[in-house]
């Protein structure tokens, strides 16, 4: 490429000649101005040429086929390795030219005649335009193990060398790198080297390609050559690919703190969607103007009746659809004409059904942007706010529970979700919660970077099913991450999708699938789990606790059983059983009978006492060696009296570690449990859970 051909100008150059892919040679001659290593070698376009360079060559060496248009070489019989001398050159170009003209279509442009290079450990480099995230990279195990281990990792574009060395870190395939059972030690700087350059290709070049494999990428304790380049073109030309949109934050604070509520659509009938949402608004803790619009009735609920918006003595802050949904973009008009912001549908019936609903979706995008009326849903259950006490919820007060005002804030696709998690929080409290359906305007980018300022919120959970705007939550949650000093926690569905791209190359296969989502997430500084419940362990464990320094736990209980589980599950959450000082172990001996176990995890037995746990704890906020403490409680034990709840507040003062408890039980434990969490020490039902929310505390100690 020359200095002032840009890859516009070489993207319409192969399409007009009806290219798929780059030629290799051209993106190997791309790399090497870049100073990527490639093998020595020469595009042959006859067998004489081929035979010169294997003459020279020293040793064996590879043929390729040389096309555009082919996008898998080897399964046309366009690949030998291990050629040696010029007769067997010519022969075998003579094999792969006819075997190539033996398909539709090839495009032969000749054979690529390479020295073949030394073995060494073979990873795979990729670049890829993901459809949620844009330009992204992926390093992994590769060769022919790429399909057969996924072991793989991705980043967004640009990536910065420490990401590159992260991604290393993370590979299961990393000791073969480091000398495994043996053999040399790889030069892993040069790769390091080798995957920066092959990034900053991949921010150059992300305008015209859909996908790029480098593999392998021959690694040895010489230095990183990139021995095969196939580089498959993007349908057009993608403008500013880099690029995302800003999240958007405006008149968001209506959706939570609303001084006025018109409810479109509201109900007399008992048990419609209408009249439960205005029967939480009227008769429960929620203290701002509330204005029922129906025309066929004088009141609701004792609450007078509007037969319009337009009949309001006022623009209401915010207005809740009940109604069809193709009755909303003229509703919209008359919002905007009343100079309102925000409207909350929580209608269902749009794009989910294809034809005539999904075009008026769009069109509702289209007026929420022209008119700036903020708009969360359709097909949701709305917002909550434990300050405000607003609701939009069509689930009567009965039967779900509206938390207390609390550190934690949830934004969710699911509406079912949301209401397990306002449960689940009984006695830790939300601050924010929203359930955003179909997010035909404000969206999870939205709402992170709102709640990232919103003084009341310390951690922010989310659960997604997919993202649409996927760099622009990313950016939003870093920012969170980093400039607000806020935990984000993820749990991601939809992990097992396959992509019609798997056909195209191998880092096209995972185009849009979860292995890209955890290397994003991780990326930008995000605390990713594995189910729901973790997800709320999670949240709990960040919003009443400091991070842990490190991953090395100790454990305590009086029965010993739930202990050895957490200790099978550590490892693959990254916790470590950690060998206590010996002067704490002294302690402990000397203080307790003969029969408690006080090495790591710490068993003082049945017979244990509050008082038990408290010398216990002490000791292990005194240990250096110690990150994190982790005492499990069988609260049906009955020396364990109830003085824990008081000891175990002190100690929670006191401590600059994170105290993470863990109980299993009916009624008594529930009591118990929520006593601690009162006094700011979280206590997980299960001990998936508790390791979980340990993890999590590791991870952001990390971060």
């Amino acid at each position: 490429m020359s200095g002032a051909e840009s890859v516009v100008d070489i993207f319409n150059g192969l399409k007009n000649k009806g290219a798929v892919v780059a030629p290799e040679p051209v993106v190997k001659g791309w790399l090497r101005a870049r100073g990527v290593a490639v093998p020595d070698g020469i595009l042959a376009t006859s067998p004489d040429e081929a035979a010169e360079f294997a003459a020279g060559a020293g040793g064996p060496v590879v043929m390729k086929l040389v096309s555009d248009r082919v996008l898998h070489k080897t399964e046309l019989g366009g690949v030998r390795l291990g050629v040696k001398g010029a007769d067997e050159a010519r022969v075998v170009f003579a094999q792969i030219r006819a075997a190539s003209e033996a398909g539709s279509d090839t495009g032969f442009a000749g054979v690529l005649v390479e020295k073949q290079e030394e073995s060494g450990i073979e990873i795979i480099i990729g670049l890829q335009n993901d459809p949620h995230f844009g330009p992204a990279i992926m390093l992994g195990v590769g060769g022919i193990f790429t399909d057969l281990f996924k072991d793989v990792v991705f980043r967004a574009l640009p990536a910065t060398r420490e990401d590159i060395e992260s991604m290393i870190s993370e590979l299961k395939g990393r000791p073969l790198l480091e000398g495994f059972r043996g053999a040399p030690r790889a030069n892993i700087e040069a790769l390091v080297e080798t995957a920066v350059a092959l990034a900053k290709f991949g921010e150059e070049f992300a305008p015209i390609f859909e996908s790029v494999d480098f593999n392998p990428v021959i690694v040895t304790p010489s230095g990183a050559t990139v021995v095969d380049a196939k580089l498959v073109l993007a349908a057009g030309v993608k403008d500013d690919p880099l690029g995302f949109e800003q999240s958007r934050i405006n008149h968001l604070d209506g959706f939570f703190n609303p001084a006025s509520v018109a409810v479109v659509g509201a109900s007399a009938s008992e048990g419609k969607i209408g009249n439960v949402i205005v029967d939480s608004l009227v008769n429960y803790e929620f203290k701002g103007k509330i204005y029922p619009i129906n025309p066929n009735r004088e009141e609701i609920l004792g609450v007078k009746c509007w037969p319009s918006l337009g009949s309001l003595p006022e623009a209401p802050e915010l207005v809740v659809m009940v109604v069809d949904l193709k009755l909303v973009p003229g509703l919209m008009k008359e919002i905007a004409a009343m100079g309102s912001h925000n409207m909350l549908i929580v209608s269902g019936g749009g794009k989910e059904l294809g034809g005539e609903r999904e075009s008026v979706e769009k069109e509702i995008v289209a007026l929420s942007r022209q008119l700036d009326i903020r708009v969360v849903g359709p097909n949701c259950i709305g917002a909550f706010d434990g300050e405000s006490r607003f609701d939009s919820f069509f689930h009567h007060q009965e039967r779900l529970l509206r938390p207390p005002a609390g550190p934690m804030s949830f934004i969710t696709q699911s509406g079912t979700w949301g209401c397990g998690f306002l449960e689940l929080a009984e006695t830790v409290g939300v601050s924010k919660m929203v359930s955003y359906g179909n997010r035909v305007d404000v969206d999870e980018g939205d709402l992170t970077a709102y709640l990232a300022r919103d003084a009341r919120t310390k951690v922010i959970a989310s659960y997604i099913e997919g993202l649409a705007k996927g760099r622009k939550f990313l950016t939003a949650a870093h920012e969170a991450v980093v400039e607000y000093d806020k935990p984000v926690v993820v749990f991601k569905t939809g992990r097992n999708a396959t992509s019609a791209k798997a056909s195209v190359s191998h880092t096209g296969a995972y185009g849009g699938s979860y292995k890209v989502y955890e290397g994003l997430l991780k990326q930008a500084g995000i605390v990713a789990v594995d189910s729901f419940h973790e997800l709320y362990a999670a949240s709990k464990a960040l919003a009443l606790q400091p991070p842990a320094a490190g991953p090395r736990a100790a454990m305590l209980s009086n029965g010993a059983g739930p202990m050895v589980n957490a200790l099978d599950l550590f490892p693959a959450k990254g916790l470590e059983l950690v060998r206590l000082e010996r002067s704490s172990v002294s302690l402990m001996r000397d203080h307790f009978s003969f029969f408690y176990i006080v090495e790591n995890p710490v068993d003082v037995t049945g017979s244990a006492s509050a008082a038990d746990y408290e010398f216990v704890i002490r000791a292990l906020m005194d240990d250096d060696n110690v990150d994190i403490i982790m005492p499990f409680f069988v609260f049906q034990d009955t020396p364990l009296d109830e003085s824990i709840v008081e000891r175990m507040e002190a100690l929670n003062r006191e401590s600059r570690k994170p105290i993470l408890g863990c109980a299993a039980g009916g009624p008594y434990t529930a009591r118990m449990s929520a006593a601690l969490e009162r006094v700011g020490v979280p206590v997980l039902p299960d001990v998936a859970q508790w390791t979980a929310a340990a993890s999590a505390l590791v991870q952001w100690g990390a971060i």
